[in-house]
């Protein structure tokens, strides 16, 4: 049986997360992406057939006449829009077709509103800022704690551009009347005053079982492009964390989950206390770290759902610290960090994100290829 997986969704670093963790366990990855055409996954040596489409009807035309085969493909969804998507047309893809999926009455959609996931974080015992959902317009409470974040409330309803900090009642009111482009509805949350994130990268099985390998810890941000993460150290579960990640597998459970997720936290330096903010029900584009730190997650969801036998991880056994490169270097020309700065956070540096040393290709074309798009090219006549 040839094994097949689909990446469906944007290009990007989730999309060429997963062409490289697959496409190293011996899986033919098709590419099926709204995007640019110099896209870098297409310097992987790991991706397959690569389709460029302009949205998600178009993808879901071509992958049913192009993409239709004797055994059944696994789809992974790089991005929340691709995963309602494919929930939504569940029906038109049964049989040839196999990708995450949640069991009971909760869909997916349910899960990844922010509210509904406040209120799973609160049953299951999480710490959790104070949350409220709002609106555009609306008038905010009297109790609301400052400084806070506005959010979409469903990511893949909004954008990343309407994320924004306010400092004050007057800030939120500014942003919540005339700063939000892309989002009618969002979750405001108090801001945590956090030293570093904690990212638990895992994947939810068919019978049950739960696998949080790893902690990757965000140590260090761009703060000036929402926060993006900069340097990250992923280690073993210590024991503080592993009581949170306890509690996150009790909740993936009780969402009916199966599939690949993310579950991000803030350490709040004023308390000592580890707070839930989000969860992220597809790839998370740092699982590339925790396929570096031996354990291969998509792959581990691939077997899963075609019950073929699993293969083994092993975990590794010590600390290693990452840098998200493009965003390191946005820091650096934003200002977000100095130049000193920059030059000590890749001191001691194990590894980058796009970097793997068989599949080297797309952490170099990640800056060249701006480069190449200056570059005029005549047509032919």
């Amino acid at each position: 049986m040839m094994k097949r997986a689909i990446v469906f969704g944007q290009e990007g670093v989730n999309a060429v997360g997963l062409v490289q963790s697959l496409g190293r366990e011996g899986v033919f990855v098709i590419s099926v992406l709204m995007g640019e055409r110099s896209s870098i996954i297409r310097h992987s040596r790991y991706s397959g057939m690569i389709y460029f489409v302009h949205d998600f009807e178009e993808a879901l035309d071509l992958m049913l006449e192009k993409c239709v085969f004797e055994e059944p493909v696994v789809v992974f969804p790089a991005g929340d829009g691709a995963a309602v998507f494919l929930e939504n047309n569940r029906e038109k893809l049964q049989g040839n077709f196999v990708f995450e999926y949640t069991k009971g009455p909760h869909s997916i959609a349910f899960c990844m509103n922010k509210m509904n996931q406040v209120r799973f974080a609160q049953e299951h015992g999480f710490n959790v800022p104070y949350s409220v959902r709002l609106a555009r317009s609306e008038v905010v409470p009297t109790e609301m704690i400052y400084p806070c974040i506005v959010k979409p409330l469903v990511s893949c309803e909004g954008d990343k551009r309407d994320i924004m900090i306010a400092g004050d009642s007057k800030q939120l009111a500014i942003i919540l009347n005339e700063k939000l482009q892309f989002t009618t509805e969002v979750i405001i949350q108090q801001r945590i005053n956090r030293d570093f994130d904690y990212n638990m990268i895992g994947c939810a099985c068919e019978n049950g079982d739960i696998h949080i390998p790893l902690s990757i810890r965000a140590i260090k941000f761009n703060h000036k492009v929402q926060d993006a993460k900069t340097v990250c150290v992923v280690e073993p579960l210590d024991e503080k964390i592993k009581i949170e990640v306890e509690k996150m597998k009790n909740m993936m459970r009780d969402m009916g989950y199966v599939g690949l997720f993310a579950v991000e936290c803030m350490h709040n330096k004023d308390d000592d206390k580890i707070y839930f903010t989000e969860i992220n029900l597809r790839n998370d584009g740092l699982n590339s770290f925790v396929v570096k730190g031996g354990v291969n997650l998509p792959y581990m969801h691939f077997t899963d759902l075609l019950k073929i036998p699993p293969k083994r991880f092993v975990p590794m056994t010590h600390r290693k610290k990452y840098i998200w490169e493009a965003n390191h270097i946005s820091a650096l020309k934003r200002h977000s960090i100095t130049i000193w700065e920059w030059i000590k956070d890749l001191v001691g540096v194990n590894g980058f994100i796009y970097y793997f040393p068989d599949d080297k290709w797309p952490f170099y074309y990640q800056f060249i290829n701006p480069f190449l798009s200056l570059i005029p090219f005549r047509k032919k006549k």
